[in-house]
């Protein structure tokens, strides 16, 4: 049984890794896309892509004020995504585990055995599965940071300032009233 994790966990965990690299790459790109929509929408500008008459396609901006309701589609849909970039980053702590697996299951599956070039052959084994795992987790901590991280905190920004204009609107009305 510790022969085959120890075989197993180390092309595992590039597999693994390879598969979230690619997802945080993907959820890179939906993240964007939120963020261009949902700047758009609070800075009033809708971009519009037409036809001319010889066929060629023309974009031509529009000024728009977007809805409360809008926004907060936008928003919804925004923290679906961002959900997903929380979900893989508690995953990534996964590898560095799954390397220490390895290790424990290469020195488990050696300690009946005599002959101590084969020991030291297994702790080789061993040993680069949590070597896999431990580079695995900073590349992809390093990816979801730089990438992911700088666009979460530019949306998160720019729906705070739009909460704090829409409250301050509320009072200035409420004032009004009065």
């Amino acid at each position: 049984m510790f022969i085959i994790i120890q075989k197993l966990i180390t092309p595992v965990i590039i597999a693994l890794a390879v598969i979230m690299l690619l997802c945080i790459l993907h959820n890179y790109t939906v993240l964007k896309d939120h963020f261009h929509t949902i700047s758009h929408a609070l800075n009033g500008r809708e971009v519009k892509k037409k036809l001319d008459s010889k066929g060629n396609v023309t974009e031509y901006e529009r000024k728009t004020a977007a809805d409360i309701d809008t926004v907060h589609a936008y928003e919804n849909s925004y923290n679906e995504s961002r959900a997903v970039f929380e979900t893989m980053s508690q995953l990534i702590p996964v590898f560095p585990l799954m390397g220490i697996l390895g290790t424990v299951a290469g020195i488990m599956s050696q300690t009946t055995a005599s002959d101590s070039t084969a020991i030291v052959g297994s702790l080789n084994v061993a040993l680069s599965s949590t070597f896999y795992g431990l580079i695995a987790s900073i590349v992809l901590k390093l990816v979801i940071t730089l990438l992911n991280g700088r666009i979460i905190s530019a949306v998160d920004n720019m729906l705070d300032a739009y909460e704090t204009t829409i409250r301050t609107r509320g009072i200035l009305n409420s004032i009004k009233d009065e």
